[in-house]
């Protein structure tokens, strides 16, 4: 027999030093980092690109994204939250972050680099496709180690059914939804990308994928700082999932 009181998925802190916590979200990043690395590096011959520097130029990529995942997040609760807690604001504990701050300045990153180093912005884009995929299904799980983005409360007897700390009852771990959904766009986007194809091709079906896996995702979620758009059920971060669907259809239009 499974008791509920066994299932106990949330580990926010992996192991303290003196006062200082190290937190396992941000030890997942730093999984799916070192995941992520040698795949980039592996990619970019296809496109090009020399996988060194392609690798070089990642570090500063992740760097960039998980600044602008901690940054939009505190512009997105500054008024709720961070405004009254401005010893807050600056912590290396990844207590506070976004993933659509991550893809944005991200991208911002990865243009300023290619443009310093003059490579083709589209061919950098298609290599860090697949990266994008799997680094986004790696830190799902620390969200749920970590016990934030949970799902929806169930019933302790359900085989799923995790607790969450601090919190009462038990919940739907949609965290780890949104990694099968990823991992599933990552396949099919490798199995896409045996056939020859366009600039941005891969780049176009990685929106469509993380886009989409965000859209449905965010249906199960409550632990979601992600506002509602008036009386409906559908949430801001919803209208940008879907923009993104939408971009990357135009885009794989566009280049097709």
């Amino acid at each position: 027999r499974w008791y509920p009181e066994r299932r106990r998925a949330m580990h926010p802190v992996l192991f303290k030093i003196g006062s200082f916590e190290v937190r396992t979200y941000g030890v997942m990043l730093l999984v799916a980092f070192l995941a992520c690395l040698p795949f980039a590096a592996r990619r970019a011959n296809r496109w090009g690109l020399e996988g060194g520097k392609v690798a070089d130029l990642s570090v500063f990529v992740v760097l960039a994204g998980v600044l602008g995942a901690r940054v939009v997040f505190i512009a997105q609760e500054w008024g709720a939250y961070y405004s009254h807690h401005l010893d807050q604001v600056f912590t290396l504990q990844f207590q506070g972050l976004t993933s659509f701050g991550g893809v944005l300045f991200g991208f911002i990153a990865t243009w300023f680099a290619c443009r310093k180093y003059r490579w083709p912005l589209r061919s950098m884009l298609d290599v860090m496709s697949g990266p994008m995929l799997l680094g986004s299904a790696i830190g799902r799980i620390g969200c749920l180690l970590n016990g934030c983005c949970y799902g929806r409360q169930c019933e302790p007897k359900e085989w799923y059914a995790v607790h969450v700390e601090g919190l009462p009852g038990t919940y739907f771990p949609a965290q780890v939804l949104d990694t099968v959904m990823l991992l599933i766009g990552l396949g099919v986007l490798l199995l896409i990308e045996r056939k020859p194809g366009p600039h941005c091709r891969s780049f176009g079906w990685m929106m469509v994928f993380y886009g989409g896996s965000r859209f449905i995702y965010e249906f199960w979620r409550i632990g979601s700082t992600s506002a509602t758009i008036g009386g409906s059920n559908i949430t801001e971060a919803q209208l940008v999932a879907l923009a993104m669907v939408l971009i990357g259809a135009a885009l794989l239009a566009f280049v097709r």
